[in-house]
């Protein structure tokens, strides 16, 4: 089945002529979501051209290249290509607020990726997927910081370091873009099938990757340099630590796995649209840290 990487109408395996239209008829209604997948992905000064079609079946097309391939290349073209996200930009040479804008909505985030992966568990009978979803599920709920780390820990130890403890970040509300990118994955999450709930989350952690530059990738989520820095607060480089831990990588296992079932089940059209929505709600939620950190800007 084919899915529109936008919104995810259903169209037949392969339609992409009816996809192409579909996608053309909403960018003339000016729909920012529509307009914003041709401006991203399929370049087109008018995508009413009889060559849309063929240019949108040419983005999805995997020729000799792996699903997994396939899929960190977008990746990488969209967070760390020649302008890499503003979000990246930043952690370059960040300043504490910038801290506190990534904790404080990374908080929302990893609470709804915590469910995401436990709908993968819940819904898929294959033990395999389950094993590796229980590997980076169990340590957040396990590890409270008094024995072992966990993301949550170390976020909320950064955050309290520069005074935002955790008890306000949990009482807080997410900004609109995280928010609406959390309703989007929940709406995944309880209504799609596993191999999409999976693919909606799990590859959303190439963006930690220590291998990312070995992928093509112009520079790495933080600056080098931030991790000896005098004026970081230990307990932030603590959290970027744990969060580019080579052993903790699991983003390209992650890749693997789906295209394993991707290919079993014959999905790979729908797990290809699934992962450009999760890609953008993902950037939506990139911007709200940016956003959150201004308003810590000398605050911090």
């Amino acid at each position: 089945m084919t899915k529109c990487p936008v919104c995810g109408v259903n169209f037949q395996k392969g339609d992409y002529e009816s996809l192409a239209k579909h996608i053309s008829q909403l960018n003339g209604k000016n729909d920012p979501f529509h307009v914003g997948f041709i401006k991203d992905y399929i370049p087109m000064d008018n995508p009413d051209s009889p060559q849309f079609p063929s240019k949108l079946k040419g983005f999805f097309q995997i020729n000799g290249n792996s699903l997994a391939d396939w899929m960190t290349s977008v990746f990488v073209n969209r967070f760390y290509g020649e302008k890499p996200h503003q979000f990246m930009e930043t952690m370059q040479r960040p300043k504490k607020s910038i801290f506190l804008g990534f904790g404080v909505e990374y908080y929302f985030f990893l609470k709804q990726k915590l469910k995401s992966l436990s709908y993968v568990m819940a819904k898929t009978n294959y033990d395999d997927v389950q094993r590796f979803e229980a590997k980076i599920i169990m340590p957040e709920f396990l590890n409270d910081g008094t024995e072992g780390k966990s993301q949550f820990s170390l976020l909320f130890k950064m955050c309290e370091t520069l005074g935002v403890n955790k008890d306000t970040i949990a009482a807080s509300s997410p900004l609109p873009p995280t928010l609406h990118s959390v309703k989007l994955w929940s709406s995944i999450a309880e209504s799609d099938p596993w191999i999409e709930v999976m693919t909606s989350m799990n590859p959303l952690d190439i963006l930690y990757s220590p291998k990312i530059k070995e992928k093509g990738a112009k520079t790495f989520f933080y600056g080098e340099g931030v991790l000896t820095n005098e004026w970081i607060p230990d307990q932030a480089k603590e959290f970027l630590a744990f969060l580019s831990d080579p052993s903790r990588d699991f983003a390209f296992e992650g890749l693997k796995v789906i295209e394993k079932y991707a290919k079993e089940l014959d999905a790979i059209e729908s797990v290809q649209a699934v992962f450009i929505r999760s890609l953008d709600a993902l950037d939506r939620h990139l911007i709200a840290r940016v956003t959150r950190a201004r308003q810590y800007e000398g605050k911090a």
